[in-house]
C-alpha cells in the first residue's frame, strides 16, 4: 500500500514517557525527532510528516525547546490549534494520511467514524534498547455509550473543571447545590438550589458558576437514564428524552396522556414512524443500590418490538417486562430504534422532557399495572 504520509500528534508525542527518556513524564521536543527518525526508517524520507500541536505546548516546553520548536516551524509543516485532535484528524481524513499518536480519540468517534473502520492508519510507538519503533496503536472499537461518556467527561472538564472519574468530583456531580450569595443572579433565579453544578476554582474549591461565590451542598441528585431515538433506515438520531428514577413513560405515536410522541411535528421523524402504535412501549427506571434498572414492556403494539442484544435479536412478548441492558437496542415496528445513552450526570435542565407540542404531554408517573392495558393501540 502506498503511504502518502502521516500527521503527528505533537503534544501526545512530547508528553509520552514511553519514549526516551522513558518513565519521565514531562514534555520534551526531542521525542518528536525520535518519532520522525522511526518514520523515515520505516517509510523513507519521501513520505512527508505534518505536525499538529496544542497551543498550550508552547508554554509547557523548556526555554531551550521553545527555540527548537520555532526552528521546527520553519523547516516543517507545523500547525497549532487550541485543540489539536480535531485538526489533525481532519487533515488525515482530507489527505489520506496515517496518524501517529497513542490517543484512542474516543470523544471524537462520532465526528470521525473512519477512525474505527481504518485502525491500520493509526500508529503508536515502543522503545527497545533505546531504539524507537512505530507500531499499530491499537485502535479499538467502542460502543456509542462509551463515546457519550467521553464527550460528557470532556464537557464537564471544560465547563466545571470536574473529572467524572475522580471520587471527590463524583460527589459534587451527585448532589444538588445552592449559591449562598443573595446578590448572585443565579441565586435569585434559583433560590432553593442551582439547576447546574458548581465548578472548581483554581484552589480546587466548589464555587457558583454565576458569581464564583460559596455554595452549600444539599441532598443527592436522582439518576435518570437518557434514551436516544433514531431512524432505523438511516441511523440518524432525531430525539432524546430522559426518564427519571421511579418514573415510567409511554412511547408511541400521536396524542399520549403520559408519554413521548415519536411522530411529533416538533421533530424530524421518519415517514414510516406511522407504523408505530399510539401506545407502543412502556419504559420505566427503577431505583436500585447500584445503577438504576431500566425495564421495557411492549404494550401489545400492532407491529411489534424487537430486542437486539448481541447477535440474537428477538421479538418482545407483549406485556412481559424485560430488563434493558447497556448495549441493547429496541426496534419499534421496523421503523425507529431506541437505545440507552451513555450519559451519567444530569443537570436539572437535562432532566426535563423535550417539548413535543400537545401530543406527548411531557409528564411522567410511577409505573402502574393499568399501564399494561393494550386498549387504544
Amino acid at each position: 500500500m502506498k503511504v502518502l504520509g502521516a500527521v503527528v500528534d505533537v503534544s501526545n508525542v512530547c508528553w509520552s514517557d514511553a519514549l526516551p527518556p522513558t518513565g519521565r513524564h514531562f514534555p520534551l521536543l526531542e521525542r518528536v525527532f525520535l518519532v520522525r527518525e522511526a518514520w523515515r526508517r520505516r517509510y523513507g524520507g519521501r513520505a512527508p510528516l505534518t505536525l499538529v500541536a496544542d497551543n498550550s505546548l508552547r508554554r509547557q516546553l523548556s526555554f531551550e525547546d521553545q527555540g527548537r520548536l520555532r526552528q521546527l516551524e520553519e523547516d516543517t509543516e507545523l500547525h497549532f490549534a487550541k485543540t489539536a485532535d480535531p485538526v489533525l484528524l481532519a487533515l488525515a481524513e482530507e489527505r489520506g494520511l496515517h496518524v501517529i499518536s497513542r490517543d484512542q480519540f474516543t470523544d471524537l468517534r462520532r465526528d470521525f467514524p473512519w477512525i474505527a473502520s481504518t485502525p491500520a492508519r493509526f500508529l503508536g510507538w515502543s522503545t527497545d534498547g533505546g531504539t524507537v519503533r512505530l507500531e499499530p496503536s491499537g485502535i479499538r472499537p467502542v460502543s456509542v455509550q462509551v463515546v457519550s461518556r467521553a464527550l460528557e467527561g470532556k464537557e464537564l472538564k471544560f465547563h466545571q473543571r470536574l473529572d467524572h472519574r475522580n471520587p471527590v468530583h463524583k460527589g459534587i456531580l451527585g448532589h444538588h447545590w445552592r449559591c449562598e450569595d443573595e446578590t448572585c443572579l443565579k441565586a435569585q433565579i434559583w433560590p432553593d438550589r442551582l439547576h447546574d453544578w458548581p465548578r472548581l476554582n483554581a484552589r480546587g474549591v466548589a464555587v457558583c458558576t454565576g458569581c464564583s461565590g460559596a455554595v452549600r451542598r444539599l441532598g443527592p441528585r436522582t439518576r435518570p437514564r437518557s434514551f436516544v431515538v433514531a431512524d432505523l433506515r438511516t441511523g440518524a438520531e432525531y430525539l432524546r428524552f430522559p426518564v427519571g428514577e421511579g418514573d415510567a413513560l409511554e412511547v408511541g405515536r400521536g396524542e399520549l396522556r403520559y408519554g413521548i410522541n415519536l411522530a411529533s411535528a416538533e421533530v424530524d421523524a421518519p415517514a414510516d414512524v406511522n407504523l408505530v402504535s399510539r401506545r407502543h412501549l412502556m419504559i420505566s427506571v427503577e431505583r436500585t443500590s447500584g445503577n438504576p434498572r431500566v425495564t421495557v414492556v411492549d404494550l401489545e403494539s400492532a407491529n411489534g418490538t424487537t430486542l437486539e442484544r448481541g447477535k440474537s435479536p428477538r421479538p418482545l412478548v407483549a406485556g412481559e417486562p424485560v430488563t434493558l441492558q447497556e448495549k441493547d437496542r429496541l426496534v419499534l415496528a421496523d421503523a425507529v430504534t431506541i437505545r440507552l445513552s451513555g450519559q451519567q450526570h444530569f443537570s436539572d435542565e437535562q432532566q426535563q422532557l423535550p417539548r413535543l407540542g400537545t401530543a406527548g404531554g411531557g409528564r411522567t408517573r410511577m409505573f402502574l399495572p393499568e399501564d399494561l392495558n393494550p386498549a387504544g393501540n
